[in-house]
């Protein structure tokens, strides 16, 4: 009983510290997000979150992973010969991944509760004051293949924020488990609608969109599994999007696409051509306006990097032999954003999916 008990309240810290952390991640993300905060600041608290991590790491685990400590140095390793800070976000991933993973009985369900509320009442709370008052607009009009349009922030910095920002939410929102979860979906589904009216950021209101018909056509099938060999290549669907996006540098393109996605094609090509392809970091690029980031990371900061980021999204979901419906349609939406966001980093989208895989593993070692 004396151990049990023990294990219970291992379980129980162990979910608290990393929902706090979790929580801290997305509150950063609102706040430098709504110019509340320097990206600086929030980027040096998400770094500095990962120690309450590696402090339970070393308490609870009695054997640590020889892999893990071997990623973890590589990943310690590539920061210092690029002498890029900025790539510690590798490092962080990983420490992630395996914390999630291999914590015995996390809560899974109750972090993402919590995280879900916290994102969206503060995302609330900014979107609400904005609409009152005026406070935080950030609007603009641009032209968009035949004509202009109006795009409103809704108090963040740029409208592509706000909509990645409300992406977020709803990862989370969308990996919270339900017996039923049409009422859910119509509420993603209209306030993706609403937000998308406001700020005409495109490519993450139709990934959220297909993702909400899906579900409403599937229903409860959405928690069915599906077999290993589509689970495992599903997995490797990174370096197919990535290999798409390095498509585009070699190949011509079509006047009307490049017009379609706002002259990126054009820009990625120029990119190319004036610095080329290097094993390390690229420092003229680190600023670059990317919005591809599978192509932002081997051509900003190199052919090193972007193996070890393709490593850590393909070993996301690799412990799960047989992934739910809903873990491949979330996981889809993850990496599609990649294409046309350099969002593959943001904590606020990454965790979500690195939470969901590791609950669908430890529920498939339980029924299976």
């Amino acid at each position: 009983m004396n151990h049990k008990s023990i294990d219970i309240n291992i379980c129980s810290k162990a979910t608290k510290i990393f929902t706090l952390v979790s929580i801290t991640i997305y509150i950063m993300a609102i706040l430098s997000g709504a110019n509340i905060i320097s990206n600086s600041f929030s980027a040096a608290i998400q770094a500095l979150s990962i120690i309450p991590i590696l402090i339970l790491i070393l308490v609870v685990q009695r054997q640590i992973s020889i892999t893990f400590i071997f990623a973890v140095i590589v990943s310690i390793a590539i920061c210092i010969i690029n002498e890029s800070v900025y790539m510690f976000s590798g490092t962080m991933m990983i420490v992630f991944i395996y914390t999630l993973n291999s914590m015995p009985d996390i809560d899974y369900q109750k972090m993402l509760k919590w995280i879900a509320f916290t994102s969206m009442t503060i995302f609330g709370m900014v979107v609400g004051i904005n609409l009152l008052t005026g406070w935080g607009s950030n609007n603009y009009e641009m032209w968009r293949i035949d004509g202009f349009i109006f795009r409103k922030s809704l108090g963040f910095s740029q409208p592509n924020v706000t909509m990645l920002l409300w992406l977020s939410i709803v990862l989370t929102i969308c990996s919270i488990y339900r017996k039923s979860q049409r009422l859910s979906t119509i509420f993603v589904g209209v306030s993706t609608y609403f937000i998308y009216s406001q700020t005409q950021s495109r490519t993450s209101t139709y990934v959220i969109m297909l993702y909400c018909f899906s579900i409403l056509i599937i229903g409860k099938h959405a928690n069915d599994r599906v077999g290993k060999t589509l689970s495992k290549l599903v997995c490797i669907l990174p370096i197919l999007f990535f290999l798409i996006s390095f498509y585009s540098l070699l190949h011509p393109y079509s006047e009307w696409l490049d017009a379609l996605l706002s002259g990126r094609l054009s820009l990625y090509q120029q990119f190319y051509d004036t610095y080329g392809i290097h094993l390390l970091n690229t420092p003229e690029l680190e600023n670059a306006m990317f919005d591809n980031g599978y192509l932002q990371s081997l051509l900003a900061k190199g052919v090193i990097f972007t193996i070890q980021l393709l490593f850590i999204l393909i070993s996301m979901g690799w412990k799960v032999n047989r992934m739910r419906i809903k873990d491949i349609l979330l996981f889809g939406m993850y990496l599609s954003i990649g294409f046309t966001e350099t969002a593959l980093q943001h904590f606020e989208l990454f965790l979500p999916i690195a939470i969901m895989f590791a609950e669908s593993h430890k529920k498939e070692a339980l029924n299976y």
